[in-house]
């Protein structure tokens, strides 16, 4: 048996990886295809989906670095090998920073680049340093320059509900980035990462032969592991998992796909997986929610307080690219946001009608999501951990009786200033609630007569589940019938329950409930 793999965990840097003998998933073909069509590129992709490593495997690519690439998909196609010289800039230190800071912090990466290449300062803009800094590259060596500009807006995602400071923060990093566009006979190559479109900075106003790449199919999998890469490269990866939790190979493939793949970056539907989640799992041989845990999704949380969304108003989003593309500069839409910053993601194309529908791309940023929903919607942070265990029996044992108790009280202890007695305000609680648990669960699925309000898949049985507000079960399990809910359960193999609960205004509370199993 082999020596076990090492993975990259918490590791950026194209140059440590290789010579480390790390796993890396070969993207330099793409690089090459990439940096021969374009001179001047963006590209939008979640945080920790591997733009830094892109950027790092940029940056020892142009500068001739032959070395490093051996035995990868550039060796065979790159026959030059031309040393450029490369001004790397990364704003991932901007977050929740000052306009001060954010100066200093631009001041100090010129500093930096201006040793590194023997340019004497000249200026006191942070634009004319940048200016001055290429120009004299290009007098010194000879060669065109190239610029990478990595997580450009770290500093805008922390402003989302600031417009004055952002306004401020947008001018400062303007001022810098404007002169690019005077400089193309002196640069090579311009590339520029984020994980959103800010439509109004100079980057995109000013350089318009800029590329945005971000939902071209063939570059849909520049970033990530697409699926082809994880069954390929990842194999005994994969198999060492399974061994070490005793499932089969097969078992352990689709785990990892429904909790970690389900990304789409183009309507061509390639399947991307979340590669921090990916190496997270493999070097930790368990499968824990990794990417939403792994910083406070500051921005996300933000938005969900100033336009209080439920987690309901994200199943099945269907609307055109125009909507989810566009920029999110004064947001007046959260699905843009949600979109670039990879909580929703491309879930079907309708190619005739040009419609997309969006959803959550895995069962990690589901549950994540939900969680954080419940919590800021609803600021209400009893651990609930009886429920959480009713849920697991009531999954594993098919233990109704035991969840529905549990939720009893659980909603016993539920603030009263935050119960807004109505069918509506149940109905999103509990959907939100079984969403965080990992619930195979859907609201308001539409069939010929009507929409059910959940639609519940368990292990041994599916419910349909029809909730009631002062009004009888009865009239609730009727209205299963009649209006045949029961249609939208299309997996005949497991029994179908049909499961009214009866909410109390008085009680404020679960007071009867009725399951009737389809014979």
């Amino acid at each position: 048996m082999g020596q076990p793999r090492k993975y990259p965990v918490d590791k950026q840097t194209f140059e440590k990886i290789i010579n480390g003998k790390f796993v890396y998933i070969d993207k330099t073909g793409l690089v090459y295809k990439m940096t021969h069509d374009y001179r001047y590129v963006f590209l939008s992709r979640p945080r920790r989906f591997g733009k830094s490593l892109l950027c790092s495997t940029l940056k020892e690519y142009f500068r001739g670095n032959k070395d490093l690439f051996k035995g990868l998909k550039i060796d065979s196609l790159e026959k030059e090998w031309t040393k450029y010289p490369v001004i790397s800039l990364s704003f991932a230190d901007a977050k929740d920073i000052s306009v001060a800071g954010l100066n200093e912090l631009i001041a100090d990466m010129l500093d930096e680049h201006e040793e590194l290449f023997g340019v004497e300062r000249k200026g006191k803009g942070n634009g004319i340093r940048l200016s001055n800094l290429i120009k004299n590259i290009y007098k010194k060596t000879g060669q065109k320059v190239v610029v990478i500009i990595d997580e450009y807006d770290a500093a805008m995602l922390d402003t989302v509900d600031n417009d004055a400071l952002q306004e401020r923060i947008r001018a400062k990093q303007n001022s810098f980035f404007t002169p690019l566009k005077k400089l193309d006979e002196y640069i090579r190559f311009v590339f520029i990462t984020g994980i959103t479109k800010f439509s109004q900075m100079s980057i995109f106003s000013a350089l318009n032969n800029l590329q945005d790449i971000s939902l071209m199919p063939e570059y849909e999998t520049l970033c990530g592991i697409s699926m082809n890469e994880f069954l390929t490269q990842l194999k005994p990866d994969i198999q060492a998992f399974a061994n070490n939790n005793g499932h089969t190979y097969d078992e352990t493939v689709e785990c990892f796909k429904k909790k970690y793949d389900g990304y789409h970056f183009s309507h061509k539907l390639q399947v991307v997986f979340n590669p921090f989640s990916v190496i997270r799992a493999l070097n930790d041989k368990m499968l824990n929610d990794y990417w939403f845990s792994s910083a406070t999704p500051t921005a996300l949380l933000k938005l969900i307080r100033k336009f209080d969304v439920k987690i309901e108003d994200f199943d099945g989003i269907r609307c055109n690219a125009a909507r989810f593309n566009q920029p999110v500069e004064k947001v007046t839409d959260i699905v843009p946001f949600m979109f670039q910053a990879g909580y929703l993601t491309i879930k079907e194309y309708d190619q005739r009608r040009n419609i997309y529908t969006l959803g959550f791309p895995n069962g990690e940023v589901r549950t994540a999501v939900a969680e954080s929903l419940f919590r800021y919607n609803y600021r209400y942070e009893d651990g609930n951990v009886r429920l959480l265990m009713a849920y697991q029996d009531f999954a594993d044992f098919d233990d109704l009786d035991k969840f529905i108790e549990a939720l009893k009280r659980f909603f016993r202890k539920f603030p009263f200033s935050l119960n807004n007695m109505n069918e509506k305000h149940y109905h999103s609680i509990l959907y939100t609630v079984l969403t965080s648990y990992g619930a195979d669960i859907s609201a308001n699925v539409e069939t010929a007569l009507g929409k059910s309000d959940l639609l519940l898949r368990m292990p041994k049985k599916n419910y349909v589940i029809e909730l009631k507000y002062d009004h009888s079960t009865s009239s609730a399990l009727d209205q299963i019938d009649d209006r045949d809910y029961r249609a939208a359960i299309l997996d005949e193999s497991k029994p179908v329950v049909k499961l009214a609960i009866k909410f109390s205004s008085k009680e404020r509370n679960i007071v009867e409930y009725e399951a009737v199993e389809e014979k």
